[in-house]
């Protein structure tokens, strides 16, 4: 539409021109006023014509353009659909996703709510019951109950059998006083390792609830003095002249790591001063390793012990094949003599009775049968040819 304006403006000032020029060239030659009308008049028409011919034109270009300018913006808006319909659909999905995540949070926020409630509670329950038992451990009685409850746990980890392996709160007798150990245990050679489960907590136990570090520094320091003590007493039983094939130790049992690490912080020496006075300090883990080692020793003696037996139960054996041996071939020989002697026998029927009996025949004083025939017996018995009868069978044992 703006290429026609400025066709339309030319033709417009055309036509505008010809009528001015028109009148101007009557007035100048004095034309007859009808042509100048008719003039006119024919100019107004081709005017006019010529703007609806311009104006048809016009508007068919105009239409053109809109048609071209909508399918244009119809192509573009399509353009720009396919480019933006795929990220439309990563967003709907990454809504999707949002929400599916927002809803897994909600629910994990409500478990995990859950699941701090339940080990608050559990926390709560668990220091009420440590409270309990730490004040419980502050009782001796207690105390020696626990450790001895450890040492059966050990026991029985170990695999050891009672009153085969081990013996528990064995009495001994003493001049000035009794004993009763916690545990007695038998080596394979009758040799016994004694074993204590009475090893002091209180002074430990109590460095737990201490509310500053220096009260925890003096407690664990006590304990270590109390354990060591304890190691003293134990050595004063001298439980290796009391109890028959005791080795020259003492086993300390102490029923918690802990425990003892505790005691070689404090008194770093701790170790070797039991081990100066026979006494060994043994965790569950140490006294394990020992009392399976034992087990073992114990396993291989059964093992010696049926092989022992294995051979003893062989040698009898065959000294018993031996003597049946001996016994079936003496059989043979009989049963050789004794065909022999048959055989001696029938032949001596033969030559000398039988004929002399047939005489009965010629004098008819025999009886209505024949004497029937005796035959010879032709089978041997085999020899037992065995390189163990050459010298003769055995007669240790002839049963």
């Amino acid at each position: 539409m703006n290429a026609l304006l400025p066709a339309l403006t030319l033709l417009i000032g055309l036509a505008i021109g010809a009528v001015v020029g028109n009148r101007l060239a009557s007035r100048s030659s004095g034309t007859d006023p009808l042509d100048v009308d008719r003039t006119r008049d024919i100019a107004n028409a081709t005017l006019a014509t010529t703007m609806r011919e311009l104006i048809d034109v016009n508007t068919r270009q105009q239409a053109e353009a809109n048609a071209r300018s909508a399918a244009e913006a119809a192509q573009q808006q399509k353009s720009v659909h396919d480019l933006v319909a795929p990220v439309g659909e990563q967003l709907a999905r990454l809504d999707q996703k949002l929400n599916d995540l927002e809803n897994k949070r909600v629910e994990d926020s409500g478990r995990l709510n859950f699941s701090i409630g339940s080990l608050a509670s559990l926390a709560s329950s668990l220091q009420k019951e440590t409270a309990e038992l730490a004040s419980a451990m502050k009782n001796t009685k207690v105390r020696g109950n626990w450790g001895e409850l450890q040492l059966q746990r050990v026991i029985e980890l170990a695999g050891m059998t009672e009153h085969v392996m081990y013996e528990q709160q064995e009495h001994i007798a003493g001049e000035g006083d009794s004993a009763r150990p916690d545990m007695i245990v038998r080596l394979p050679d009758s040799k016994k390792i004694v074993i204590d489960a009475k090893a002091p907590m209180s002074a430990y136990l109590n460095s737990i609830n201490a509310t500053s570090d220096v009260e925890r520094e003096q407690l664990l320091a006590k304990h270590a003095v109390d354990v060591m003590a304890h190691v003293n007493a134990l050595a004063k039983k001298n439980y290796a002249s009391r109890v028959d094939g005791s080795l020259d130790f003492i086993v300390m049992f102490v029923p918690g790591d802990t425990f003892l690490t505790a005691a070689f912080d404090a008194n770093p020496e701790f170790l070797e001063q039991a081990i100066a006075k026979n006494v060994f300090p043994a965790s569950p883990g140490t006294l394990i390793a020992l009392l399976r080692a034992i087990a073992y020793g114990w396993r291989q003696e059964q093992l010696a012990e049926n092989a022992a037996q294995v051979v003893a139960l062989g040698k009898e054996l065959y000294e018993r094949v031996g003597v049946f041996t001996g016994h079936l071939q003496k059989v043979g020989n009989s049963l050789t003599k004794a065909t022999e002697s048959y055989n001696s026998a029938v032949a001596s029927l033969e030559t000398r009775v039988m004929p002399s009996a047939r005489r009965f025949e010629t004098l008819a004083v025999a009886a209505d049968q024949a004497l029937p025939g005796v035959s010879p017996i032709d089978v041997t018995t085999r020899q037992v040819s065995l390189p163990e009868l050459e010298a003769g069978p055995t007669e240790q044992n002839p049963s």
